[in-house]
């Protein structure tokens, strides 16, 4: 299944009730991506009250993979809305950070949900992205005769030939998106060539 991923960094901000809000979002890779993400924000704004965060990565429908904290705001009314948008947008391996000014006047929690949900599907809406496809590496073993047919389905699956051994018949190694591997499987079963995943 495809879905969006950053390509830039987004900034937005904005007031409720004289508490400034700027979001922030961006690619990430991994956890200790978005915790580095988080460190730079809160060296950079080090009077602000709340730096809040939430970050996903990988296919925004599987949350195996995220994480979220309130840093100091009532449990539940920062991360959670945070993280909910990054799903909502459909946006995978992204991080996204909200710093809070507070301006004197308390939102309660319904206030402050909102507010971060809002903030984080602005900064997610300025976010520039691009469509990512899943795909694994793949070793296939054919023989001479069938080379040819494999390369056309590797093509026709919009695969890409990454290297090709001629020892004891022929050994390519490719990279097959995965929405596309069951169409790619049946092919290479009529030509009786075998499929392995490469080992990384």
């Amino acid at each position: 299944m495809s879905y969006r991923e950053p390509r830039g960094v987004s900034e937005v901000e904005t007031i409720v009730k004289k508490s400034r809000f700027i979001g922030y979002a961006r690619k990430i890779l991994s956890r200790h991506d978005a915790l580095e993400f988080v460190g730079e924000l809160k060296l950079r704004y080090t009077d602000a009250r709340h730096v809040c965060w939430a970050y996903l990565i990988g296919n925004p429908s599987n949350s195996a993979n995220a994480g979220c904290n309130d840093d100091g705001e009532p449990s539940g009314t920062a991360g959670k809305p945070i993280l909910a948008q990054i799903q909502y947008n459909n946006i995978g391996n992204v991080a996204v950070c909200v710093v809070r000014y507070f301006g004197g006047i308390r939102l309660g929690a319904g206030g402050l949900v909102r507010a971060y949900r809002e903030s984080a599907n602005l900064a997610l809406t300025e976010l520039d992205t691009s469509e990512f496809t899943p795909s694994h590496e793949y070793i296939i073993k054919t023989s001479f005769e069938e080379e040819h047919n494999v390369r056309r389905y590797i093509s026709n699956c919009d695969g890409n030939l990454l290297n090709c051994d001629y020892n004891n018949g022929v050994e390519i190694l490719a990279v097959i998106p995965d929405n596309n591997l069951t169409e790619f499987r049946i092919s290479l079963k009529n030509s009786k060539s075998v499929l392995h995943i490469a080992k990384k």
